[in-house]
């Protein structure tokens, strides 16, 4: 016999269980499985959502695996490369030096970038360029001052198994994103 009120318990099925925790009665699909070393099966619980008495509130939680999560710096390097001018390509130099040219300065003001994934740069004195000149001459042809975009440094993609996903968008660098023109979307 339960110590719940009825309309908590008409939710009550076989397989589920219900837990009480202050005012709030939680539904769960309760279990068991054999544990290597324990003489009993150990129960396993899944919470199924909150009894209402109006109905359960089901849960849109999706579960994802943490084993290989990968974090990697998106909102500059997004900007920098979305904003990237193609006059940056018109040089002494070849395109294909100019784009590691532009790989370098996004690992010079961000190390951790996702365009850095399964990168191999050449160094610096392979490709015969300056990196100061060259951030030089991408602020000017692009009409942005790199520190103006720091703080967007702060929003990360974060890469796991099952999806990628951003971080929080603040307040800041959606202001900077609406003055630039930027609009991110959702990975």
């Amino acid at each position: 016999m339960s110590n719940y009120p009825d309309w908590v318990n008409a939710f009550k099925e076989k397989g589920t269980s219900v837990k009480k925790v202050g005012n709030e009665y939680y539904l769960y699909r309760s279990t068991s499985k054999r544990v290597p070393g324990k003489k009993y099966p150990q129960p396993v619980q899944e919470y199924i959502g909150t009894i209402t008495r109006e109905g359960v509130i089901k849960t849109h939680v999706r579960k994802i695996s943490t084993d290989r999560v990968k974090v990697y710096e998106y909102g500059m390097s997004f900007v920098l490369q979305t904003l990237f001018p193609e006059a940056f390509l018109i040089n002494s130099h070849d395109r294909e030096t100019l784009r590691f040219a532009f790989l370098h300065i996004v690992n010079h003001v961000s190390p951790r970038s996702y365009l850095l994934r399964n990168t191999n740069l050449p160094s610096l004195s392979d490709l015969h360029i300056n990196l100061n000149m060259q951030i030089k001459r991408y602020e000017r042809l692009a009409g942005i001052s790199i520190e103006d975009l720091r703080p967007l440094s702060e929003l990360y993609l974060v890469e796991t198994k099952e999806c990628d996903m951003l971080s929080e968008v603040t307040p800041e660098m959606s202001a900077i994103f609406t003055r630039l023109g930027v609009e991110i979307h959702a990975v």
